[in-house]
């Protein structure tokens, strides 16, 4: 049934939502894989926006749900003061169905809610499944319903750990030496969170060979003073093979709470605020087996191992010393080779004696074991540590040296531990992960991707483990991936309101993935009204970096450009206004991470521009195309640039009695100062970057209809030449837009190769500086014009290799720029009036973009 969602009311699931219930008070449902990925929540609830009154009404006549009143808020504590203008906020409407609702399509809506998953989904009631369902047929609509689903933490869940502070190590695991550097034992904590986001994983069990466990009488595991839990849990699977139905604790005589330190290495709770953090304590669970280091008990340890589908095997123990004539080398064999062959990757420490092994000891199991991996001990600088046992038989290294380890009778706070012992449960914990995030991968195939993908030593060191890229390699370099395909925009997965407060996420959860380092995902959501956007994204930096990007369908839509980017460590956001229409989000990055993706909206109300009121000829705006040298003081005008403008509703009341209120969109109206033609320019006025279709029209100064443009949202005019004009723009939804005008250089009689050309600014209008982005930039000047220049134009020095030229109408240099004092001096004395270009140059590699024009010098000659 892979693929599929089935009511389950006697799985692991319904066990789960049962306990919740009790602990909750409330009916609690579960729906997913029958691990914590699955989505838990209030079975008979839930959630709707009060203002879609007409889902609210079809849910309580359809489906027979009943509105819960909403509760009166308490009487604050003292000290603490009402608002009263806070206290009719948004109420978000809970309703409870007594009865399970009947719900068409329910198997398909589920199947549609939780996608491909791959694995098998459960739900755990009927009654849970069929309001999931019909939360799934509204919420694909985009209405604003959810489910009352219980809280989780948002961030990504390993961008820190915290344990308890262990001497020598302190509380951050992130920040252990062991597991610093080449090992990469952080990032394939978090790679295994990402492929944790994504599916469902096995029950993963870390067997441990061994005593020296610290458990009480009843085989609890002991919680340290000060400490709220065990690193190993609140219990525990053992087996006493030294008295077998007996718990398996109690210190070793000779080693004292050896097996303890062993069990805590590998399969330590990761970020438990309790213990150390094991390398595999994300996914492993620790089976104990307590042994007295006879030949015997290790061989029915590895029977067991394999008889009950048991996944890793650490043994920190060995036996040497005896003569190969004594030792029972077939049945060792054959029960190691029955394990190994049987899906129990078998993990050896190679021990502590100096020795090369196998050629100064024959050491049980690190050496002539079938399907055995023998681990060597690294010191802190990845060399192997001193005391380490090396040799042919040693076939991977991992950190040996201060590895920290959980709280036993004797260091109650913790301890760091030194040798092989250590070292080989951390491949444990890593074969852990590769067996959890790849159940198909036999023993065999963990041993040799832990061999092939470790890095390359040096002197006794052959070979040392790369968790990272072990556990990378054993999902085949690719994440798990269940948006897929969405990699263009044409498969664009669509988000779904199922987020607190109707936040659009890509599915029951925030959390998705980039499955390749080459894989793009696109994402599609839509905006109803104008809206505040926000897009919160976080993922694993230390995994992949990762590119965020809002694009409209529309390619010309206004708001994706101008939305505020604000970055933090692994995490993004982008907020700003868009308008009503259908957008995408496109994830780009360098790696593989999961990755969560949350998008909100907040409905916007566009303010009044500058010009308001300019909704009639009488109070009509002023536009000015060219910089007066004398400002009117009887009005107020704007121009010549670029502004900034809006058309938004106004309320009309009905001088009627009864008549009610109405509204309507305003509409705009400009008076055009058109001053007359130049040689090479003429007034143009442009509204452009609309977010509505509009209509423009021009008319003259005796208000009669010069030219009419409907249904566009760029649009440049040209009105008469030295007149006076009016501009109306209007359209029949709110909108934002801009406005400028401007002398246009008119690209129908310009000489040469400057088609594309702005008016050299007057410099007693304050212009904003020049551009100088390209390496040639310029500028349409006119010469004789009552500009006030004088007999020079005038730059503020850059202080860089800047040349500046006059060019005329047949493309000759007639003056260049030169300095004097702190200026750049372009000499125009003595030419004829007329049009010519000035042009600015700049090296390739100046860093100067901008150039302010100044006033010229009085009385100065350059000539």
């Amino acid at each position: 049934m892979t693929g599929q969602v089935r009511v389950d009311e006697g799985g692991v699931l319904a066990h789960y939502a049962d306990w919740r219930s009790r602990t909750a008070g409330r009916s609690v449902a579960a729906l997913g894989p029958t691990d914590l990925t699955a989505a838990v929540y209030v079975a008979d609830e839930v959630i709707v926006d009060e203002e879609d009154r007409e889902l609210i009404d079809e849910l309580v006549g359809r489906y027979g749900a009943e509105v819960i009143d909403d509760r009166e808020l308490p009487e604050p504590p003292e000290g603490i003061h009402v608002r009263e203008d806070a206290l009719r906020g948004p109420v978000a409407v809970r309703l409870k169905f007594r009865e399970v609702p009947a719900v068409d399509g329910q198997d398909d809506l589920l199947q549609r809610a939780v996608g491909d998953r791959g694995d098998e989904v459960f739900a755990s009631s009927e009654m849970g499944a069929a309001v999931a369902a019909m939360t799934a047929r509204f919420a694909l609509d985009g209405r604003p319903i959810g489910l009352n689903l219980f809280g989780e933490p948002l961030a990504m869940p390993l961008s820190t750990a915290t344990e308890s502070a262990i001497p020598g190590a302190g509380a951050n695991p992130f920040a252990y030496a062991a597991f610093a550097g080449r090992t990469r034992m952080v990032e394939a904590w978090q790679l295994m969170d990402s492929i944790q986001r994504m599916r469902s994983n096995p029950f993963v069990v870390l067997a441990v060979l061994d005593n020296g466990f610290w458990l009480d009488a009843n085989g609890a595991p002991i919680v340290a003073a000060g400490q709220t839990a065990s690193d190993l849990g609140a219990g525990v699977m053992q087996l006493n093979l030294m008295a077998e139905g007996t718990p398996a604790g109690g210190i070793s005589p000779s080693n004292g709470w050896h097996g303890n330190s062993v069990a805590s290495a590998g399969a330590g709770i990761l970020n438990n605020a309790a213990g150390a953090a094991g390398s595999g304590g994300t996914v492993a669970t620790p089976m104990l087996f307590r042994t007295d280091i006879s030949v015997d008990q290790m061989m029915r340890c590895a029977r067991i191992c394999a008889a009950w589908g048991l996944d890793v095997l650490n043994m920190s123990i060995g036996t040497w010393g005896q003569d190969e004539i004594w030792f029972p080398t077939t049945a060792w064999d054959k029960a190691f080779q029955f394990a190994a062959d049987n899906g129990v990757v078998l993990i050896a420490a190679a021990g502590n004696s100096t020795l090369d092994l196998p050629d100064d000891e024959n050491i049980r199991p690190a050496t002539r074991t079938p399907g055995v991996l023998t681990i060597g001990a690294l010191d802190a600088s990845d060399n192997a540590a001193g005391f380490s046992n090396y040799g042919s038989s040693v076939n991977l290294w991992a950190p040996g040296t201060a590895i920290p380890v959980a709280p036993d009778g004797a260091a109650p706070l913790g301890s760091t531990k030194n040798g092989t012992s250590f070292a080989a449960p951390i491949v444990a914990g890593v074969a852990a992960m590769m067996r959890s995030a790849n159940p198909n991968l036999s023993a065999h195939d963990i041993r040799r991707i832990l061999v092939e993908t470790a890095w390359q030593g040096t002197g006794r060191v052959t070979k040392g483990l790369d968790a990272f890229a072990a556990l990378f390699a054993a999902i085949g370099t690719a994440m798990p991936d269940n948006s897929e395909p969405n990699n263009t925009p044409a498969t664009a997965s669509q988000l779904i309101p199922t987020g607190p407060g109707g936040a659009l996420q890509p599915g029951l959860g925030p959390f998705t993935a980039r499955s390749k380092s080459g894989d793009t995902d696109y994402w599609k959501f839509r905006v109803e009204r104008f809206s505040t956007v926000t897009v919160a994204v976080d993922w694993y930096e230390r995994l992949s970096t990762l590119g965020v990007l809002v694009e409209g369908e529309d390619p010309d839509v206004r708001g994706p450009d101008d939305m505020t980017r604000t970055d933090t460590s692994g995490g993004l956001t982008l907020t700003g206004l868009l308008p009503p229409g259908d957008y995408r989000i496109r994830v780009t990055g360098g790696g593989v991470t999961a990755y969560s993706l949350r998008v909100t909206q907040q409905p916007a109300s566009l303010p009044r521009d500058v010009f308001e009121k300019n909704d009639s000829f009488e109070s009509a705006a002023v536009m000015l195309f060219e910089t007066n040298k004398w400002s009117p003081f009887f009005t107020r005008s704007w121009g010549p640039g670029t502004y900034d403008a809006t058309l938004h509703r106004d309320l009309l009341f009905s001088p009627y009695i009864g008549g009610g209120v109405k509204t309507s969109v305003n509409a705009d109206y400009f008076r055009l100062d058109v001053p007359d033609r130049k040689i090479f320019s003429r007034p143009a006025v442009a509204v452009f970057d609309s977010d509505r279709p509009l209509e423009v029209t021009l008319y003259d100064e005796w208000r009669n209809v010069i030219e009419i443009r409907t249904n566009l949202r760029n649009v440049t005019l040209y009105p008469p030449p030295k007149s006076t004009c009016y501009l109306r723009v209007t359209g029949g939804q709110v909108t934002r837009y801009r406005i400028s005008t401007r002398m246009e250089t008119d690209s129908r009689i310009i000489p040469g190769p400057w088609e594309e050309v702005h008016v050299f600014p007057k410099w007693w209008g304050d212009p904003p500086p020049l551009r100088v982005v390209d390496r040639v930039t310029h500028y349409l000047y006119e010469l004789g014009e009552d500009r006030g220049d004088g007999p020079a134009l005038a730059f503020s020095n850059p202080g860089e290799d800047l040349r500046i030229d006059l060019i005329d109408r047949n493309g000759e240099i007639v003056r260049e720029a030169r300095t004097l004092d702190d200026r750049l001096l372009l000499d125009t004395e003595g030419l004829e009036p007329g049009p010519y270009i000035v042009q600015i140059s700049r090296p390739e590699e100046a860093s100067l973009t901008e150039l302010r024009v100044v006033p010229p010098l009085p009385n100065r000659r350059l000539r």
